[in-house]
């Protein structure tokens, strides 16, 4: 045990240069087109959320004050076509010769679409149809004009507008809960995607993301009861389960968040990264199941071949080996 803590603490203590280190990066989706208001997360090796932010209109992300050590970037493109995808980043401060510098990392991020859609309007053949009325429906597509018009503002205040004209307007309900959680407002957002899956019970999107405000504000039961929600709309999601995982992960529901991981792993047939990398990290610091976790983590480097990182997960991998033996 002890080389491990060891190991961690040389791979990962932060440093005082950390406060001058920075992250930036593009997303692109397919043809790359830069997507934009979209939320990007930096973690640390234990998946705790260090940062949080949001690409602009042209895609860019932004992370300033980085400590040193093995990291994450997180890709969150909720509410479209496109898969979440993360890449880890190591930061050591080190220059030529040993010497301390700060660091100015540059890492962009080129999204897949879904293989399998998780749609907002139809989920197992059932389709949700609302009769809206005629004002609030021009205002409502006035308001996606502005979105796309990166007319943020304006944007809110047209949904909001339409929200009065008519309280149950889902796809309203659901685009201005994706706005606010783009904007880091977790409370509206849990609000708005409370009414909305009130009013079609059957959107992925609404209970994904009520899952992920909740999880944003630390409410883990409910976050727990939004994805399990999500995942019984459509119990083929790999993106579904493990976030279920990791909601289960946060609230210490230990073995139900094993069951979630094997079933994101299930889905996505051995090619997800992340699946492998957070059930390392429930088996090491969870369950102390070490020759488990090295397991994890050598799927996790046969899924992510080109990982910059791949020498010390070696390392970690060789560490947990031996704590794992019979003489320790």
């Amino acid at each position: 045990m002890t080389t491990i803590f060891l190991l961690c603490l040389i791979l990962f203590a932060p440093s005082v240069y950390g406060q001058n280190n920075s992250i930036s990066g593009y997303v692109f989706g397919p043809q790359r087109s830069p997507v934009s208001q979209i939320p990007v997360e930096l973690m640390s090796d234990l998946n705790s959320v260090i940062q949080r932010t949001k690409t602009d209109g042209s895609g860019r992300f932004f992370f300033t004050g980085v400590p040193s050590g093995r990291l994450a970037i997180r890709v969150l493109p909720l509410g479209t076509d496109l898969e979440e995808k993360t890449q880890e980043i190591e930061i050591t401060n080190y220059g030529p010769l040993g010497r301390p510098i700060s660091e100015n990392a540059q890492m962009d991020f080129n999204l897949r679409l879904r293989k399998s859609k998780d749609t907002m309007s139809a989920t197992n053949g059932v389709v949700f149809v609302q009769e809206i009325p005629e004002e609030a429906k021009k205002i409502y597509e006035n308001a996606v004009s502005d979105l796309d018009g990166k007319k943020t503002e304006l944007a809110i205040q047209g949904l909001e507008n339409a929200l009065k004209l008519f309280p149950t307007y889902y796809l309203a309900l659901e685009k201005l809960g994706l706005v606010y959680i783009q904007q880091e407002k977790y409370e509206k957002s849990r609000d708005l995607f409370s009414r909305a899956v009130a009013v079609n019970s059957r959107s992925f999107n609404s209970w994904y993301g009520l899952s992920y405000a909740n999880y944003s504000l630390k409410q883990t039961a409910a976050a727990v009861e939004a994805a399990q929600k999500a995942v019984l709309v459509n119990p083929n999601s790999i993106e579904g389960f493990l976030f279920l995982g990791i909601s289960q992960r946060q609230a210490k529901q230990y073995p139900e968040a094993e069951k979630s991981f094997k079933q994101a792993e299930k889905f996505s047939k051995g090619k997800s990264a992340d699946v492998y990398w957070h059930l390392a990290l429930l088996y090491a610091y969870n369950f102390k199941r070490y020759k488990d976790a090295a397991t994890q983590l050598e799927l996790y480097l046969k899924a992510n071949p080109k990982n910059s990182n791949a020498e010390n997960v070696r390392k970690l991998i060789k560490n947990f080996r031996d704590s794992s033996s019979p003489s320790n």
